[in-house]
């Protein structure tokens, strides 16, 4: 492969409540062989203004990679509607429709806007790509992602399942079925049933049948499924108009309490962190307790009615930063889905291992798949840059 082909990419991960970059060196022979290269990575925790953590990620970046060039900027984007299915080059009109999709992503896609126009002020010679987490989703069937609305509210105000953490779930979906790909006879992600869980501050679970999402927790916003670290997943919707009738309410304190007061959070009273939710619970805070209690049981409803809907599964894989590191959550998910061909293996569980695992040998296997998010991204935009086709 001709050297001018390999680039060095910048990747801007910006969370609800933390910023993760990485540049990598790449190119599509490095893409083949796995060997792309990490030139620099970090990522900011528990942050209040992502926007003003920026400026400290390019001068980390620069340090680190002693000077090294940035070719292009691969960003993640959380919502792009039913526009892009596919990584594109940004330009005025993709951050017009980025900021027009704000109000379906409050806690993301602003951010995302802001390290899109920072960082096209500080590298303005390198190529943007958006790269959207709502992308994998689009293979939604209708019965799927359409809301028992008036069908109008489909057709005319595009109200329906979306979806969101699709990078993720597209990377650990692929990623497994490398890593299986000598215990099943070279079987490719278009063979299996999956059931990712990707599980962080914030949570979603999808159902990816031969290779393609055709089930996803997260609907028209990040804030309907899982109980997550600080929105509170399902409610019902006459709970909500009780708010606005009766408490007097107004619209953005509803979107407020919903996204930055529930969850986890709203309910333990402690955090928004699992990890210091669950050291509340050793040291007796009942409701910490019912906080994970709860976390644990919504998770448990997903993947049994996930099961239903491909009926049955390959396997079930935990990722994210709680579906990687918490053997406890693993566990108390897992106890209660013996039954249904998922049980865990204690001591695989309790590893402490950072590579992808199973942990589970009953009838479905399970896995902890660490998510790449960025890798993936960098892909993407290596691709977009390049010309080559989507994979």
């Amino acid at each position: 492969m001709a050297l001018a082909l390999r680039m060095n990419v910048l990747v801007l991960n910006a969370g609800s409540s933390s910023l993760k970059f990485d540049l990598w060196e790449t190119s599509p022979e490095q893409l083949q062989a796995d060997t792309n290269v990490l030139l620099a990575q970090g990522v900011l925790e528990r942050l209040s203004n992502i926007p003003e953590a920026l400026n400290t990620v390019f001068d980390i970046v620069f340090e680190k990679a002693r000077g090294a060039r940035v070719d292009a900027v691969g960003h993640r984007i959380v919502h792009g509607g039913d526009r892009y299915f596919l990584a594109t080059r940004i330009d005025a009109q993709v951050e017009r429709d980025i900021e027009e999709l704000g109000a379906l992503a409050p806690l993301h896609n602003p951010h995302n806007l802001a390290g899109i126009r920072a960082a096209r002020e500080r590298l303005p010679l390198a190529v943007h790509v958006a790269v959207f987490d709502t992308a994998f989703h689009h293979t939604l069937p209708p019965c799927s992602y359409i809301y028992g609305l008036p069908y109008e509210y489909l057709t005319e105000k595009k109200i329906r399942r979306y979806g969101f953490h699709g990078i993720s779930h597209r990377y650990v979906t692929r990623n497994f079925a490398e890593l299986n790909s000598a215990n099943s006879g070279g079987k490719t992600r278009g063979e299996y049933r999956l059931i990712t869980c990707h599980l962080g501050n914030g949570c979603s679970i999808c159902a990816v049948e031969y290779g393609k999402s055709v089930d996803t927790s997260m609907g028209f916003t990040p804030l309907e499924g899982l109980m997550m670290g600080t929105r509170s997943g399902d409610v019902d919707a006459g709970a909500i108009l009780h708010l606005i009738t009766h408490e007097k309410m107004g619209a953005e304190d509803v979107l407020q309490l919903l996204n930055s007061q529930s969850g986890l959070k709203g309910v333990s009273g402690v955090s928004n962190d699992m990890r210091d939710v669950l050291r509340a619970v050793g040291a007796g805070n009942e409701r910490a307790r019912l906080s994970v209690d709860a976390f644990c049981y919504r998770l448990r409803k997903y993947i049994g009615s996930y099961l239903a809907a491909m009926n049955g599964a390959d396997a079930l894989i935990f990722t994210g930063g709680i579906g990687e590191n918490s053997a406890e959550i693993r566990s108390r998910v897992c106890d209660g889905l013996s039954n249904l061909g998922m049980g865990i293996d204690p001591v695989a569980n309790a590893s402490e291992s950072h590579e992808a695992r199973q942990i589970g040998t009953s009838a479905i296997p399970v896995w902890v798949v660490p998510t790449q998010e960025e890798l993936l991204i960098a892909h993407d935009t290596m691709r977009v840059v390049l010309g080559l086709p989507h994979q």
